[in-house]
This record gives structure tokens, C-alpha cells and sequence, in this order.
């Protein structure tokens, strides 16, 4: 009988918000991602339209994940994300608003670097959301590098 090897899947979740539900409007929002298996929790504010914000979310994840690679080694990446827009617009076929579209392209370009998958979830379910509380306590065996996630955003 062959052995399949299967590979753990670690769940990451992002999310913005903005305090305007004119998603289109650029005003001040919040870009946040969590990895509840490790512990993390990313909040930052930033500027610009509600779907800007949540690609911002998505390459701040992203920009994590590469930098703090020993901690993701040997798992798949499975991101979640309670925005239908960003999880129809990650396709590559699909079409994109120009404004969007360099966000967009970052972020193909980190799913053929980081082999991640993308999935939608509704936003009661979404982690990213939750308060640092929600979330299980950091493991010791990692140092993360939180320093040029936060310069890249300001």
C-alpha cells in the first residue's frame, strides 16, 4: 500500500475595515490579518478606499509570511477572506477596477511565490476580526519580524 504524505494546512484570515460603508470612498481603515495557529494578530491603520484596504490586508499577510518563512515551512497556506470582491478579482482571468489593479498584481505575483490558496468566508467566521483574546497564545519557538510589514504600510 503507498503512503500519501499530506502536508498541515495552516489557516490565515484577513480583513479591513473602514468606519464609511461607501466602499469606494478613500478614508482611514483598518488593515488586519490573523494566524490563529501561531498566535498573531496584525492591525494597522491605513488610507484609502475599503477595497484597497483589503488588498493592503492581503500583501501585509503576504509580506509576512515571506519574511517569517521558517514558521510556514512544510504547510500549506490557506488564506481566508470574508471579501467576495478580493477572493473573484484573485483569479486571473477575472477583470479588476484600474485603481486596484497594481494591488492586484502584487498579490499574483506572491500566489506564484508562496503557492497559497484563497478562499472566501462569510464575515462572523472571519478571524481577523476577532480581538487579540480570541486568539490561542504566541509560541515561544518563533521570532516574527512584524518591523517591515508596518514600514511598508506607512
Amino acid at each position: 500500500m503507498k503512503r500519501i504524505s499530506v502536508q498541515p494546512t495552516i489557516k490565515c484570515f484577513v480583513s479591513a475595515k473602514t468606519l464609511q460603508p461607501d466602499k469606494e470612498k478613500k478614508q482611514n481603515g483598518l488593515v488586519c490579518f490573523a494566524i490563529p495557529d501561531l498566535g498573531v494578530l496584525f492591525k494597522a491603520s491605513h488610507f484609502g478606499s475599503r477595497y484597497e484596504l483589503e488588498y493592503v490586508s492581503l500583501l501585509a499577510l503576504l509580506r509576512f509570511i515571506e519574511l517569517n518563512h521558517k514558521a510556514f515551512a512544510g504547510q500549506k497556506i490557506n488564506v481566508l477572506c470574508s471579501s467576495s470582491l478580493l477572493v473573484y478579482q484573485m483569479s486571473e482571468d477575472t477583470p479588476c477596477q484600474k485603481e486596484l489593479e497594481r494591488h492586484r498584481n502584487l498579490a499574483l505575483a506572491y500566489k506564484k511565490k508562496l503557492n497559497f490558496t484563497l478562499s472566501w468566508i462569510p464575515e462572523s467566521e472571519n478571524r481577523a476580526q476577532k480581538g487579540i483574546f480570541d486568539l490561542p497564545p504566541l509560541k515561544d519557538s518563533f521570532e516574527f519580524n512584524f518591523e517591515d510589514i508596518h514600514k511598508k504600510l506607512t
